[in-house]
């Protein structure tokens, strides 16, 4: 997938990758977790859901650093948050 990035006046092509991360949220902060998520960059679709997980979450990453960067060292795994699933999106 393309997507157009501009920056100070350039506009580039960059790839992306997209990948869905499923969320369990502990009980009573589901509003907080949505809340920090939407300050993320990455992160493009947060859906709250009934089923096994609370919610899914949708980032967009250029490589599997930045994915990796997000997901274990940095703001997708935000206090609240139980356990995740992560799955990268092949096409």
């Amino acid at each position: 997938m393309l997507s157009k990035v501009t920056n100070k006046k350039e506009s580039i092509l960059k790839m992306t990758q997209a990948a869905y991360i499923l969320l369990n949220v502990q009980s009573g902060m589901l509003e907080k977790v949505q809340e920090g998520l939407k300050h993320i960059v990455e992160v493009t679709e947060v859906y709250a859901v009934y089923g096994i997980y609370d919610l899914i979450v949708k980032i967009e990453f250029g490589t599997m650093d930045e994915l990796k960067n997000q997901v274990l060292n940095n703001n997708i795994i935000l206090e609240g948050v139980k356990n995740s699933m992560t799955m990268i999106c092949v096409n």
